[in-house]
């Protein structure tokens, strides 16, 4: 396959502040982002951890959309289960369900991504700052034509992890992250400080995800200002930083310029933030 999926795929059962019952849905950044690159070609395979009742829980998804489930790993029972508590500001909690080192064990190991350096185009990868399996990843890359986005997770954007996450992030060719994030990791409030920072990497692309405000993706001296895409009424924000930074590295991957890697992105979010989970049958975009 062209694209590789690294992150978790779960069964989300989300709780808005105003709703009195859950809502569960396939979910996890590893469906999002595979969602993300899957409206825009059919080469992407997810690779990661699952239980042995993934194909009961999830295996018609898959099917119906005509994607393989040759990278699932089974390691265990039971699939991970997030519960994932929207309140009225807009923030969120996440909880496994079945406690996070069950979470941790289900997450692709650097080892089993070695293989797809040899084969993908592009690999995405949802990570924090696991210092072990990024110099394992960098390994790997260091003898491969793959690009690697990585896309942050949130308790690694710390001001004093900075100088890591900077050094990691300048080996891969997209970065990923949000605004609010990008505020506590760089130690700043101010937008254009916050860019110039990242001018300032060695980074190819920086995707910095603003929400409904859409994105600024900076790269080559650029910083360029994709707006969010038009769309009706978001159903159920999750996964929309996931899906579009999917759609980001298959168009990084098939030198698309900042402009239209940041249009993909939105466009695969807005495909995504318009049902409870992931569509039933993931559509197919064009730019045009």
């Amino acid at each position: 396959m062209d694209y590789v999926i690294a992150s978790i795929i779960a069964t989300d059962e989300i709780l808005f502040h105003d709703a009195q019952e859950t809502i569960k849905a396939i979910g996890g950044a590893g469906i999002y982002a595979l969602t993300g690159i899957k409206c825009w070609t059919d080469q992407v395979l997810a690779v990661t951890g699952v239980g042995a009742d993934f194909d009961e829980r999830n295996g018609d998804w898959f099917r119906q959309n005509h994607l393989s489930m040759e990278g699932l790993i089974v390691k265990g029972e039971k699939t991970p289960h997030t519960l994932i508590h929207y309140f009225e500001d807009g923030e969120r909690k996440e909880k496994s369900m079945y406690g996070s080192e069950h979470f941790r064990n289900m997450e692709v190991t650097a080892q089993e991504l070695a293989p797809y350096f040899q084969t993908a185009k592009g690999i995405y990868i949802f990570k924090n700052s696991s210092a072990d399996f990024w110099e394992e990843i960098l390994r790997n890359k260091a003898n491969s034509r793959t690009k690697v986005l990585w896309e942050i997770a949130n308790d690694a954007t710390q001001l004093d992890n900075l100088e890591f996450v900077k050094r990691i992030a300048e080996q891969m060719e997209v970065f990923s992250i949000n605004l609010s994030e990008s505020k506590k990791l760089l130690g700043t409030e101010d937008l254009s400080e916050i860019i110039e920072a990242y001018q300032s990497w060695k980074t190819k692309m920086v995707f910095l995800r603003r929400g409904s405000k859409g994105a600024i993706m900076i790269g080559s001296g650029q910083a360029v200002e994709v707006p969010a895409a038009p769309m009706g009424e978001v159903i159920d924000p999750t996964g929309g930083g996931n899906s579009s930074s999917g759609a980001v590295l298959y168009g990084f991957c098939e030198d698309y310029s900042l402009e239209d890697c940041g249009r993909m992105g939105s466009l695969a979010s807005a495909v995504c933030l318009s049902q409870y989970g992931v569509p039933d049958r993931v559509p197919r975009l064009s730019l045009i």
